[in-house]
Order: structure tokens, then C-alpha cells, then sequence
């Protein structure tokens, strides 16, 4: 497909020059350099190839900004770069958020933290951040936010109107996955509009990324996505391990892949438990997190660690596993599958929550890909794109599993898809431990301060909650000059107001918990 593509853009982009790229050392396929004239013809010729927008994000190289927009497909991996240079005083492009409707939050993010104005957006105010903010957090110089653009961008104020009331879901815990808050316009009962507030949990985590070393920032990714951590911590050294070109020992390939699946477990179990009590059902709580704690009993003897895992290094593991570990993962997957079969009976069977989850929230896969969905939202929607399987990597090339998939795209088949995906991690953690060879855990002589050549790569691993991507830009030395993190609760979560229009709040309970959303995540 990279081949084809390239030749339709040439044939269907005239001057505009698309260059293919090396995959094993930048992680996307082509590369192209546009300028503003020709940006939107060239956003929409990706719409109208089925493209889905992967992720938007701006680099300062303090002579220039660069906006870098990835674009990639849900059927045959096909990654394509396209980068627009804008002047570094008062930056402007033209807006695509009519085209891609997830757009509208990447261009709010990169208006408030890099001062870059997207003509023609309809709502350029805060995503993240807040009044208070005097200067543009991610540019490399000190450059203040002028009082107009604070006009500008100025905050959240949402306004009643005649006939609707305003409520608010959040900020708490309880319900709304962290510390989420959502503006719900209500007619009567129903919801008009859903307008998610981001922020509280905002920890800068791109600009420590720019103040620390690649090691130095190993324990950060466990912090982004607290429930998947190992997912994280592996797409990070997986990434600088690309950039670098080290080699990982067979071995740890195959720990790391049963050791992030049993964090997978961990996840979806945790979300298996939060899901019904949103729905007012609290004892598969009690049950799925008792599943849970073996796993961290599990994970702990070798990690040290029960949540934020920072387990993996660059070239292999912490520490190898030992017959403890097997021993207690054979255990624990035989129990397991017994317990799926009773959760069966317990949840998915139940006839009250069958009728809570199910023809709620249908999200099509056209919206899913206006959106750039990932990960069980838009495979119990029928999209069957999995990055273990489209792009492998540890060694899931070797284990071969299926992909599961639900018809409607309901809360009731995002539902399906997770309970099916933890018995499919079952097999595979089985398959891996069977094959699980012997050898060296971790690759010898790596540099305690890694300095990657200068470039750039995009890495994706698929976590709990679908693609996380890490975008890196090295400028040679032992510290990334831009450090990009690419999350699916962000633009899963974005499509809450969309599937909320008309629902009861009750309704869009089950909806918000249906994503599996982490705030941490989304905030970054």
C-alpha cells in the first residue's frame, strides 16, 4: 500500500513532493513537506482515502515551528508524515478540524502551549491550561502570551440558555474515571450538549521530558497511564531502542510481551469492576479486583512495584523472571479462565445490565475515524485494527491470537470486546511462557547516557485503551530535544459529546465508562 499511495500523490497532489522513508529507522513510511497553500487539499485527499488523523503535534526549532501531522490507515499499516514549517513570530495555519473532527482538540493543545492561531477554529480557548499561564509552556524560548491572545484563549464559561440548565459531572472521581469534569447542557432530562474540561490532572509530562535524559524519564510513562504502566514504560524503551538501533535478547522479548499482557489483565479488570459499579452494581468490584491482586503479586516479585511499573530498560529487563514467576503465572491463568466463565454468568448475562449497556452510544467506524479512535472502542465497533497484529512488536509476531470485534459499536459490544480480549491474553501469556527461551534477559554494554543520532521516530504499542504512540526528535545529544506522546483515551474520549447528544445522564454514565478512559492519560 505505501507504494500505491505514494504514486496516487503524485498523480493526485501535483507539487507536492512525498518521499519514501525508511520504516525500521523513522517508524513512518513517507514524508511530506507542504506549505499552508497546499495543506488542506492534502488532508483531504487522506479523508478521502480512509486515512485516520493519528496524531497532530508542533516542534520549536526556535528558527521555525513545524507542525507534524501523522496520518495512517486501520487496515494495512501505511504511516505518512506531513510536516508544515511556520514562521516562529505570530504562527498561523490554516484549521483542518473540519475534516477531522479530533482536530479541534489537537489544535487547541498546540494553540495554548505553542501560540500557534488555526484560522478559521471555532473555539480556540484552553484545553489544559488557564489564565494564569504567562508564557508558552513547549517553546524552547521565554515567550510571553500577549494580553490579546489571553483574550483569546480565555477560559471555560459556559452559559445557560433559555429552556436548558447547565449540570456538572465532575470534578470527582467516582463516575468520571479521575478527576474529569463535563459540562452537561440538560433539556429536562436529556442532554443537549457534553463538553468535556481537561486539565486537572495536567503534569507537564512532554516538557520533563525535555529536562531529562532517556533514562532519567523512565519512571514518567508509568504515571501517564497508571493502570496499563508496563504498556507505557515498553513504548518508551521500545522507541529509544529503535532510535538507537539496540538489540534486545529473544528473551526478554517474550517476558516483556507476558508481562504486559498480564498488565492488560490488570487493566481491563480494573475498568471489569468500575464499569458495573457506574451502573450501580458493586459486587463484580469486590470479585475483579481479588482477580486483580494476583496479578500485582505477581508482577510485584519481579517489578518491586504493584501499579506504576517501571520494569523494562534499554536492551532487556530489570531482572529476569525465575520459576516463582511461571509457576505463579500458570496459576493464575487456569484461575482466570474459571472466573471468566463465572463473570459470564454474573455480568454479561445479567438481564439489567444487558439492558443498560445495550443500543447505547453506537459509534459507526466512519465517526470512529473522524474521531482517531483506537484500541477496544472502535474494534466493538467492527474496526478489527490491533498494533500487536498491524505493527508487532516484542514478540507478538511470534504467537499468533485473534482480534475480536463487536457488529453494533454499543456499550454492550465495547463490553465484548474487552471480556474476549482477557481471554485471548490468557493464550497468549500461555503461548509465550510455553516458548519462553533461554539466554541473556538484557543486551550487554549499553550506554548508561544514551545519545541518539539526530532525527526523528514515531513508535506505537497498543495499551489497555488502544494506540500509544511516542514521537521523539533527537538533536544528538543525551536528552530529547521534543518528546510527543500520543494517547487513545484523548481522542476516544472526544467523541463523548457526540454519543451523549439526547441521552438521559444515566445513560451517559454507561457511555463514559464503556471507553475505559485514564485521565492521567489524557492530560499528560
Amino acid at each position: 500500500m505505501v507504494r500505491e499511495t505514494l504514486e496516487e500523490i503524485k498523480k493526485e497532489l501535483a507539487g507536492v513532493e512525498a518521499i519514501e522513508a525508511s520504516y525500521a529507522e523513522k517508524g513512518y513510511h513517507l514524508a511530506i513537506a507542504i506549505d499552508k497553500g497546499s495543506l488542506i487539499k492534502v488532508v483531504e485527499y487522506f479523508d478521502r482515502k480512509g486515512f485516520y488523523l493519528e496524531d497532530l503535534l508542533c516542534v520549536d526549532y526556535v528558527e521555525y515551528l513545524e507542525l507534524v501531522y501523522f496520518f495512517n490507515t486501520y487496515h494495512t499499516l501505511c504511516r505518512v508524515k506531513v510536516a508544515l514549517k511556520l514562521e516562529p513570530e505570530k504562527p498561523s495555519a490554516p484549521t483542518i478540524s473540519h475534516i477531522y473532527t479530533i482536530a479541534h482538540w489537537y489544535e487547541r493543545e498546540i494553540h495554548e502551549f505553542f501560540g500557534v492561531y488555526f484560522e478559521g477554529h471555532p473555539y480556540l480557548i484552553y484545553l489544559f491550561l488557564h489564565d494564569g499561564i504567562d508564557f508558552y509552556p513547549l517553546r524552547k524560548n521565554k515567550i510571553p502570551v500577549s494580553e490579546e491572545a489571553k483574550g483569546l484563549l480565555n477560559s471555560f464559561k459556559p452559559e445557560e440558555e433559555e429552556d436548558s440548565f447547565l449540570v456538572n459531572l465532575g470534578p470527582q472521581h467516582p463516575s468520571t474515571h479521575g478527576v474529569l469534569r463535563v459540562v452537561l447542557k440538560m433539556d429536562g432530562e436529556y442532554i443537549v450538549h457534553a463538553d468535556p474540561v481537561l486539565g486537572y490532572l495536567h503534569r507537564m509530562q512532554e516538557k520533563m521530558a525535555e529536562n531529562r535524559n532517556y533514562s532519567q524519564f523512565l519512571p514518567n510513562p508509568a504515571r501517564i497511564d497508571y493502570p496499563g504502566a508496563l504498556l507505557l514504560n515498553l513504548a518508551h524503551v521500545a522507541a529509544v531502542e529503535k532510535l538507537c538501533g539496540i538489540e534486545v535478547p529473544e528473551r526478554a522479548q517474550y517476558v516483556r510481551t507476558i508481562t504486559c499482557e498480564l498488565n492488560r489483565i490488570a487493566s481491563h479488570l480494573l475498568w471489569l469492576g468500575a464499569f458495573p459499579a457506574d451502573l450501580g452494581a458493586l459486587t463484580p468490584f469486590l470479585y475483579a479486583f481479588d482477580d486483580r491482586e494476583n496479578i500485582l503479586d505477581i508482577l510485584e516479585a519481579i517489578t518491586g512495584s504493584r501499579l506504576t511499573y517501571c520494569y523494562f530498560r534499554f536492551g532487556g529487563l530489570y531482572n529476569d523472571v525465575d520459576d516463582n514467576f511461571i509457576e505463579g503465572t500458570k496459576r493464575f491463568i487456569k484461575r482466570m479462565r474459571e472466573r471468566l466463565l463465572m463473570y459470564e454468568k454474573f455480568v454479561t448475562k445479567n438481564v439489567i445490565f444487558i439492558n443498560r449497556v445495550t443500543g447505547i452510544g453506537i459509534l459507526k467506524p466512519e465517526v470512529a475515524r473522524k474521531y482517531g479512535c483506537t484500541g477496544p472502542t472502535i474494534r466493538g465497533s467492527g474496526i478489527l485494527y490491533d498494533i500487536r497484529k498491524v505493527e508487532p512488536y516484542a514478540a507478538y509476531n511470534r504467537i499468533d491470537f485473534r482480534i475480536p470485534g463487536g457488529e453494533t459499536g454499543d456499550c454492550m459490544d465495547r463490553y465484548m470486546v474487552r471480556m474476549a480480549e482477557m481471554e485471548i491474553c490468557l493464550n497468549i501469556i500461555e503461548e509465550a511462557v510455553k516458548n519462553l527461551p533461554s539466554g541473556p534477559y538484557k543486551t550487554d554494554k549499553v550506554p548508561k547516557k544514551l545519545k541518539p543520532p539526530q532525527g526523528d521516530l514515531f513508535h506505537a504499542v497498543e495499551s489497555s485503551r488502544g494506540e500509544a504512540g511516542v514521537y521523539i526528535v533527537s538533536d544528538g545529544s543525551d536528552v530529547p530535544y521534543r518528546m510527543r506522546w500520543r494517547v487513545p483515551s484523548y481522542s476516544n474520549l472526544m467523541t463523548f459529546p457526540y454519543l451523549s447528544q439526547g441521552l438521559l445522564i444515566a445513560d451517559a454514565i454507561a457511555v463514559l465508562g464503556s471507553y475505559d478512559i485514564v485521565v492521567p492519560e489524557i492530560d499528560r
